[in-house]
């Protein structure tokens, strides 16, 4: 909970000085998440073409989330929604597609999973989150 409590006061002060706050985040998240879980990020890997691309579009989907959470309800218009929700589509594809060349599969998975927690967080209020994650932690499944 700190944490994030310190990230938001850095995202203030970024945003006050015209900094964009979520350039980049997403991707960050991802090597993060990935170097917790014992994959190292490498150089090669992230020159790798498909890493490349991956990166590209999870960092537009959050960028664009970001801006909706920004805006109230009526400034969000059918053009962005359909934006985000394509550009979803496209990482699903990237994720589930296979080739000779291909990534990890887990670390392809890491990327969808980063852009549905910003989906989630920009189209669920607070209070509904909390009681998902407290059903998620202390419901027992049946």
């Amino acid at each position: 909970m700190w944490l994030m409590r310190w990230q938001q006061g850095v995202d203030v002060m970024r945003w006050q000085q015209g900094v964009d706050v979520t350039e980049g985040q997403a991707e960050l998240i991802v090597q993060t998440i990935n170097m917790t879980a014992g994959r190292w990020v490498s150089n090669e890997l992230l020159a790798h073409p498909q890493y490349r691309l991956l990166s590209s579009v999870i960092n537009n989907i959050c960028h664009e989330i970001s801006h909706v959470n920004n805006r109230t309800c009526m400034q969000v218009n059918s053009t962005t929604i359909n934006s985000i929700d394509s550009k979803m589509q496209e990482l699903v594809q990237l994720v589930l597609s296979d080739s000779p060349d291909d990534l990890d599969q887990d670390l392809k998975q890491t990327f969808l999973t980063v852009a549905k927690t910003f989906y989630y967080k920009a189209y669920c209020d607070p209070e509904t989150i909390n009681v998902h994650i407290s059903k998620v932690m202390f419901e027992t499944i049946i």
